[in-house]
């Protein structure tokens, strides 16, 4: 669904006359809401960690603090606990805070074991050194929550063209739009409102699928040994 259907099917909602495109548009009121969807795709995208947001990044390290090649071009944020070092094959410590990173720096610089990060001044550093050529991990959040139509998509943080398409789900976006419509109009909006959280709390509970919970002690854990349940074979 593009920027000018969502726009179009939220006229319809509010019985608003229905535009022939949205960019464009010299209609001060399609402006408006050409703006408040891409207001509502912003807090959407950075209201939780939607997986079809998510994505992964591997970087080589240098022998030197700070990473060069740590962030991508598109990051927004990272996902918690996600850090490991492949070569190494152990999980990488942080974000660490400020008063953590210079308490490492005021101790002896021992053979740490465990790699810490911290990000500052637009850097991504490391603690302690790193040797070069080890490979790092982990999953991030994209800040591009938009595709354009082109025959290779090109990514984007907002809507720019009628025929942009949301990575995101689109009903909620229709559904945010119309409240927040209403709202700079002065009108009552908290049904809508209501209506747009319960629908917006059901997909994110349903987003990606949901763990394994037991209460037995007996579920899988994927980093245990594939050992066969039962007696420990023997001769």
């Amino acid at each position: 669904m593009s920027l000018l259907t969502v726009v179009q099917k939220t006229c319809r909602l509010l019985s608003l006359p229905v535009p022939t495109e949205v960019v464009a548009s010299t209609d001060v009121q399609v402006q408006q809401l050409y703006e408040l969807a891409n207001e509502e795709g912003n807090e959407l995208a950075g209201s939780y960690d939607w997986q079809v947001m998510r994505k992964q990044h591997t970087f080589v390290t240098a022998a030197t603090p700070a990473q060069a090649t740590a962030v991508p071009a598109d990051w927004d944020r990272f996902c918690a606990n996600t850090f490991f070092n492949r070569s190494q094959q152990r999980s990488v410590i942080g974000p660490i805070t400020p008063q953590q990173w210079q308490a490492i720096q005021a101790q002896p610089q021992l053979n740490r074991v465990f790699l810490a990060f911290i990000e500052r001044d637009g850097q991504f550093l490391i603690t302690p050194t790193p040797a070069a050529g080890e490979t790092i991990a982990y999953e991030y959040v994209t800040k591009d929550w938009v595709y354009s139509d082109d025959t290779i998509p090109v990514a984007r943080s907002d809507y720019e063209a009628d025929t942009d398409t949301s990575y995101l789900d689109e009903k909620i976006i229709i559904l945010g739009l119309r409240w927040r419509f209403l709202k700079s109009k002065g009108l009552e909006y908290s049904e809508d409102y209501r209506t747009y959280m319960s629908e917006r709390q059901q997909r994110q509970a349903r987003d990606g699928g949901n763990g394994m919970i037991t209460t037995t002690g007996d579920g899988a854990y994927l980093l245990s040994p594939n050992m066969p349940v039962g007696s420990f074979p023997g001769p």
